[in-house]
């Protein structure tokens, strides 16, 4: 049973960010993208930050595919 104890741990670590990060969005909404502004009129840097988009978002779909696969493989949570 200790097995559970420990998934338990780390659901409310899950629960926990997952609302500290929509505590974040719901308080920075109003919060203005002065970086973003100015990115955006100079065409140079809005090219190499649709490139970083493209990668990280890359990187982002990999990361959940890999986890999707050791989720199948392994089923962490099949024994609670």
């Amino acid at each position: 049973m200790l097995i559970c104890k420990v998934y338990s741990i780390f659901a409310y670590f899950a629960f926990i960010y997952i609302l500290t990060s929509i505590i974040y969005l719901c308080i920075t909404f109003s919060y203005g993208t002065p970086f973003k502004d100015a990115v955006a009129q100079i065409p140079e840097l809005q090219a190499i930050k649709d490139e970083a988009v493209i990668k990280r978002s890359n990187a982002f779909y990999i990361g959940i595919t890999i986890s999707i696969v050791i989720s199948v493989l392994f089923k962490p949570f099949g024994n609670c």
